[in-house]
């Protein structure tokens, strides 16, 4: 029998998505991906395909037999991750060649760093700006520039792409499963930087991402994505110690209601219906599953 692989031959990383009727968009994102790099599959949604896809490219597939929310189903995917780091990727984005070499990189050059995040990049090839978080008050944000050249120490990373240390990352107990949609990568980013130091936005590797293409707009989808934005909003801003979080909530999102602007764009009226939704579900003490 031929001997096996060597140690140093082993992948360093695993890349962890979460599909949700993402068939469309995933095998342009696996084609992306280096050599050799595994890749772990979790599907919160109904079948479109991608499971007969996956098996036969030998991904590994987890099937929660219904919608987890993203930190949820990150956790699993984590959970199944052997090596040294998981690289959480949104099934529409794509790797430029040099994205995971320079991250990795960049890892080896700060072994006390927890986190990383790329370059993200629109469709047309320009960068997304790096905005700060605005769960912490103003004067505990590390406000970066809006787009750096340079390594630049951050206190949060943008969760379409965050390679973590899979010790750190499982040290402050992972994505916080309360939060269904929106504002986990705060939440997991700030308690990372909190517990281990700043992060590292590493510009040289770069992410192309769609920015929600994938999934075609609907009044419904329209009100469930402003009622889970709203809600995680309050619960990550209580978390980590902002004043009257519910309250903010609450009067955000009653002026989004009574703005003019949902005279002529129904989605923002939607949107706005799903804000107020939202924000009363977390004074009424709901569970945070899907709406």
């Amino acid at each position: 029998m031929p001997p096996g692989p060597a140690a140093s031959d082993a992948p360093r990383v695993t890349v962890v998505t979460v599909a949700y009727s993402s068939i469309d968009v995933l095998p342009d994102m696996a084609a992306s991906l280096p050599p050799g790099v595994p890749l772990v599959i979790v599907d919160n949604g109904p079948d479109d395909g991608l499971r007969a896809w996956a098996e036969a490219r030998g991904h590994r597939l987890i099937l929660p037999g219904r919608n987890l929310g993203f930190g949820a189903a990150c956790n699993r995917g984590a959970d199944a991750a052997g090596t040294e780091f998981v690289f959480f990727l949104n099934p529409d984005a794509r790797l430029t060649p040099d994205a995971l070499p320079a991250l990795l990189e960049a890892a080896d050059r700060h072994p006390d760093c927890p986190a990383f995040g790329p370059a993200i990049l629109r469709g047309d090839g320009s960068v997304f700006r790096v905005n700060a978080s605005r769960i912490p008050a103003p004067r505990d944000r590390l406000i970066p520039p809006p787009r750096p050249e340079t390594e630049t120490p951050l206190h949060s990373l943008n969760g379409a792409a965050i390679l973590a240390r899979r010790a750190a990352f499982a040290a402050v107990g992972g994505f916080d499963e309360a939060i269904f949609l929106y504002f986990e990568d705060d939440d997991l980013t700030l308690r990372l930087s909190d517990r281990f130091g700043p992060l590292l936005y590493v510009p040289q590797a770069q992410v192309t991402h769609a920015s929600a293409g994938s999934t075609p707009p609907t009044p419904a989808l329209a009100r469930f994505k402003g009622y889970h934005y709203a809600r995680s909003q309050i619960l990550v801003m209580a978390k980590h110690g902002r004043r009257w979080p519910r309250l903010r909530g609450l009067v955000s999102s009653a002026r989004r209601l009574v703005s003019a602007r949902n005279l002529t764009r129904p989605e923002k009226w939607n949107d706005a219906r799903g804000r107020w939704q939202g924000s009363l579900s977390v004074w009424r003490g709901d569970d945070p599953g899907p709406r």
